[in-house]
């Protein structure tokens, strides 16, 4: 005889039974024995649920079907049920009835004919989001109940029901002396192995493996007002591997955003190298005035039956930099009185600490891009942007009212590129001859769009070695060749080079200003490089420059666009400001992007034009060129 496999799939009113077994509701059928029915359990977790977060049954569709080994069920019916949580039994419509030894398969949430000859190999068709909000709101919460056997004598099993989906929690509390209003808007997970799950998938029915397409990341947003009491942001993803076992390290950071301040770190696995189904994960995260942590104690609690683990972890605040990348309509409050971030050779990572008495606007590449809240008596300032992108410069001044010696200046890099979460192209790997690989931005430091054909794909100029960049148009001063001091005091200043320092801007030449002095490996990064947090200008590597494997027959030019494009990433002709004028040279013509490794008295760079790409070219570092940073 064939199978009878029996789906629960549409809404109908709950049939509360008693004693003995219903008539059957299927023509020839009415007078057999063991009629299926079905009670429905799942402990209360004890978590405040969301819309979507699934704790008890009330009035809830299921589905279900039953399989046994001797293949005799006839015919293939349909049915549904609408159950609650530990309510006496209910009959599903059209009945099921066990004659031979069977098992009872569920799952929900179920939707009419959604399986074709269901058996132990059935799946259902799952969406896994990787862009959700805080309450996890998008993502289904999936449910499969453990099989049960049932017999035509015992026809009335308890479903157990469970999630086959990992639960994480982000509990975050503001300390006392936390000085901003505490604004979480992002949380994201990014990993370069691709561990997480997204996209259209399937739930195993028998025993809830649940697949899906691999991805790098997963975003959660909104706005969640912290404060001194604990605030949650829920995630609902599937079940994911973070790391071989507890003794690997992981490649996972996790950025959190408040106040428009990013904070990077890696998430251990030393105690947790999985989330696993059914089990909730709560990082217990503190926010103070000068950095935030993640509680040792993190609690990993199974949803129905709990437990307790420690998983150390601790994520430092965004490190400073000479430039900050803010979005549009935003604010970020940055300390004033570091210089940059690293060292000038490979020395401290911080440099030295300042004394400023107040912070102003240097220049705007667009009119009322940003503005700035007096500097607080922790050496602090808030940059409020607007609307618009764009790039402007403040200094640190030594003198109030902006009076004074230029202490430091940072660039503020105003744009809704996000390089930090590599989501839809935003980053490219690029290895080089010498097998080291950079993950590279999509575009050059300052561009306002990755556009092809578009000025504003440019950038910012920079000189080689200098920290501060030059606008893409308008005139600058300009002034022979300085010492590094001047440098500092003067960041609008273009210094064209002399001849005595073989067209440098610097009097005194520094091969180590960008940590690229030795081109068989890289220092660290240093206290005048121009990029943002976790950034950084790329330097040769393995006496290899970092586009040595760019050619002719790989880099796509395309004179409609003005630039080339190498693997899907788009270099402009920006052109370049001339070494001895600072005039602009062969824009819409050429492109030149500087590397921090020197190259005899010059600096290496890439050079391309149509139908000639260069990428170990050395040129006069009193130049101006693009700069396209690397992930540190």
């Amino acid at each position: 005889m064939k199978k009878n496999y029996l789906l629960v799939t549409a809404l109908v009113v709950i049939m509360i039974l008693g004693a003995g077994c219903s008539k059957g509701k299927i023509i020839g059928e009415e007078n057999l024995t063991g009629e299926l029915k079905i009670t429905t359990n799942m402990e209360d977790n004890n978590v405040s649920p969301t819309k979507s977060l699934v704790t008890d049954f009330s009035n809830n569709t299921i589905g279900v079907f039953v399989d046994d080994v001797a293949n005799v069920y006839n015919p293939k019916i349909n049915s549904t049920a609408i159950v609650s949580t530990g309510t006496n039994s209910v009959i599903p419509f059209p009945s099921i009835y066990i004659n031979p030894d069977a098992t009872v398969y569920s799952w929900y949430p179920a939707t009419a004919d959604e399986l074709t000859y269901p058996d132990i190999t059935s799946t259902k068709s799952i969406t896994l989001v990787s862009t959700d909000d805080f309450s996890a709101t998008n993502q289904t919460d999936y449910l499969w109940a453990t099989p049960e056997p049932v017999t035509k004598s015992k026809c009335t099993p308890v479903l157990t029901f469970n999630h086959a989906l990992s639960k994480v929690i982000f509990s975050v509390t503001l300390r006392d002396n936390y000085k901003g209003a505490g604004e979480l808007t992002a949380i994201s997970l990014t990993s370069t192995s691709t561990p997480f799950l997204s996209g259209t998938g399937t739930l195993l029915i028998a025993d809830g493996t649940v697949s899906g397409t691999s991805i790098d990341s997963l975003v959660y947003g909104g706005n969640l007002s912290l404060s001194d009491e604990a605030t949650e942001a829920v995630a609902l993803v599937a079940p994911t591997i973070l790391a071989e076992n507890t003794d690997a390290i992981s490649d996972i950071t996790i950025k959190l955003t408040i106040d428009g301040c990013s904070y990077l770190a890696i998430l251990p696995v030393s105690t947790v190298s999985e989330w696993a189904a059914h089990t909730e994960y709560t990082y217990n995260i503190t926010v103070n005035s000068e950095e935030l942590t993640i509680d040792p104690v993190v609690v990993i609690t199974d949803w129905t039956i709990g437990g307790n683990y420690d998983l150390d972890i601790t994520i430092d605040p965004l490190p400073t930099a000479n430039c900050y990348m803010i979005t549009p309509s935003s604010s970020l409050e940055i300390p004033v009185d570091i210089q940059g971030n690293g060292g000038s050779d490979a020395g401290t990572r911080i440099g030295t600490i300042l004394n400023p008495a107040s912070v102003g606007i240097l220049w705007e590449d667009t009119e009322d891009l940003i503005s700035l809240d007096p500097m607080s008596s922790d050496k602090t300032v808030t940059i409020t942007t607007y609307l618009k992108s764009g790039n402007a410069v403040i200094a640190a001044y030594s003198d109030v009212n902006q009076q004074g010696d230029i202490l430091w200046s940072w660039h503020i890099w105003v744009t809704n590129y996000d390089p930090y979460v590599p989501f839809n192209g935003t980053t490219y790997l690029v290895t080089n001859s010498a097998d080291s690989s950079y993950t590279f931005m999509d575009r050059n430091l300052g561009a306002t769009t990755v556009t092809p054909g578009e000025v504003t794909t440019y950038g910012l100029y920079y000189q080689w070695g200098r920290k501060d960049p030059f606008k893409t148009e308008g005139t600058v001063t300009t002034a022979d060749a300085s010492s590094l001091s001047n440098a500092i005091l003067n960041p609008s200043i273009f210094y064209i080079g002399v001849y005595a320092s073989k067209w440098d801007w610097c009097t005194t030449p520094n091969d180590a200003f960008w940590g690229g002095a030795l081109i068989s490996a890289p220092t660290e990064k240093t206290i005048f490089d121009p990029c943002p947090v976790g950034w950084r200008v790329p330097v040769w590597n393995g006496s290899a420059s970092p586009w040595s494997e760019f050619t002719v027959m790989n880099f796509i030019w395309s004179d409609t666009n003005y630039g080339g494009t190498y693997d899907g990433a788009f270099y402009p002709t920006a052109g370049y400001r001339y070494f001895t004028s600072g005039a602009f040279n062969d824009v819409g013509r050429s492109g030149s992007c500087w590397s921090g490794s020197p190259g005899s008295s010059r600096g290496y760079n890439l050079f391309f034009l149509n139908s000639f790409v260069d990428p170990d070219d050395g040129y006069f570092r009193a130049s101006g060129y693009s700069v396209r940073c690397v992930k540190e």
